[in-house]
């Protein structure tokens, strides 16, 4: 295949803990993340995939939920590429939450003293709110010289990003390149999909036949991204190869895909074309699965179209929540990381499969050499990214 890029580094944060040993060892014991809200006080008890540790402050600057878990995922990844010096590096990553949680804190507390009826208003906390403070704290943290920027496309987001690093990488414009995403739980986004109905009340069952929904997750996955010259070069590890994107837009309805797939039919197969890979060539397909009716149908349907039923699929959700915009970053570390040890995670909660495809209920050991991972975002906004284990 034409023009691999390397990935030297993994970084992760979520439900299942502070590190990629953390999400190892929760996929190995299938421990899921569905617990109960805990950052602030609500009247819904819907669980939710949180972070449960504390994470590592970082000194006088502010910065909001989402900015520390996008560092702590960036440092353990850059920790793992053993890249002393990252200065010619950029960086792109995938939000839409971004530092909403912190907003929302800003907005309650000036509302409360207004009450009280004091005049001063304390409106410092809104400039994190943005997501290019993620980038100014990676920039800052690791001196990064090369382009920075986000991509918003809800849900896809991360997965963009790291397709976009692909190709800034090949284009010659920077060796090494910062991506994956990062986004906190808040109230606003909890409430918004617990409006929507489409959260389950004990959890996410992706691919179940009788699934009640979503269950809403934050958390951080970030990749270290390389050419391989530059890779081979300072004689760094490969963890594994990127070696396929795709992106496409349903261009069908605000929230729902569409009903036919075609969106991620088409990302699917423009990922596999720029593998140059044969659909019976993935080993493993890691796949969007939010547990709500519509997603994992469509889903389901589309696989079914590009792969058939004989490929193992399986949606992680239930180990971390469906973590919006870091969703992509998340799962290309779960898959990077079947490729490693060989073991296909499970697909937690299933009872009733989902008819069309292969679902895995249990863990299962395969020496898989390629692997394929999906994410769907709201406006029909599809990205696939296909990995291949190094040998």
């Amino acid at each position: 295949m034409a023009n691999p890029v390397a990935i030297t580094g993994l970084g992760v944060v979520g439900a299942t803990g502070i590190g990629v040993p953390a999400m190892d060892a929760a996929i190995a014991a299938g421990r899921d993340g569905v617990g109960p809200l805990t950052l602030w006080q609500s009247s819904l008890s819907f669980p939710v995939g949180q972070l449960r540790d504390e994470l590592p402050a970082n000194g006088d600057r502010p910065l909001s939920r989402s900015d520390l878990m996008a560092l702590a995922a960036a440092r353990e990844a850059v920790a793992q590429a053993k890249l002393a010096d990252i200065t010619h590096g950029g960086a792109i990553m995938g939000q839409s939450v971004c530092g909403t949680l912190t907003s929302e804190a800003v907005y309650i507390g000036a509302r409360e003293r207004a009450k009280a009826g004091v005049k001063r208003r304390d409106f410092a906390g809104l400039l994190v709110h943005e997501g290019a403070n993620t980038l100014d704290a990676l920039a800052r943290e690791f001196g990064l010289c090369g382009p920075t920027y986000n991509v918003m496309t809800a849900c896809s987001s991360a997965a963009n990003a790291i397709g976009l690093a692909g190709e800034t990488i090949l284009s010659g414009r920077c060796p090494v390149m910062l991506a994956g995403g990062a986004d906190s739980l808040s109230a606003i986004a909890f409430n918004g999909f617990c409006s929507l109905k489409v959260v389950s009340p004990d959890g996410p069952r992706p691919f179940d036949v009788n699934r009640q929904g979503m269950m809403v997750g934050e958390g951080a996955g970030v990749l270290v991204l390389e050419s391989a010259e530059h890779a081979k070069a300072r004689g760094a590890k490969v963890l594994a190869w990127l070696v396929g994107w795709g992106h496409s837009c349903d261009a069908h309805h605000l929230t729902a895909p569409h009903p036919e797939g075609k969106g991620a039919i088409a990302a699917m197969r423009q990922a596999l074309e720029r593998a140059g890979l044969s659909p019976g060539e993935i080993g493993y397909i890691n796949a969007h699965g939010t547990a709500t009716r519509d997603n994992d149908s469509t889903e389901a349907q589309a696989i079914n179209t590009v792969f058939g039923d004989k490929v193992p699929v399986s949606s992680t959700k239930r180990f971390f929540g469906h973590t919006l915009a870091a969703a992509g970053g998340i799962e290309a570390a779960v898959c990077v990381r079947a490729l490693q040890t060989g073991v296909l995670p499970a697909n937690l909660g299933v009872r009733d499969p989902e008819p069309g495809i292969e679902v895995l209920r249990e863990n299962r050991q395969a020496q898989v050499k390629h692997a394929l991972s999906n994410s769907f975002g709201f406006g029909g906004n599809n990205a696939a990214l296909v990995f291949t284990r190094n040998e």
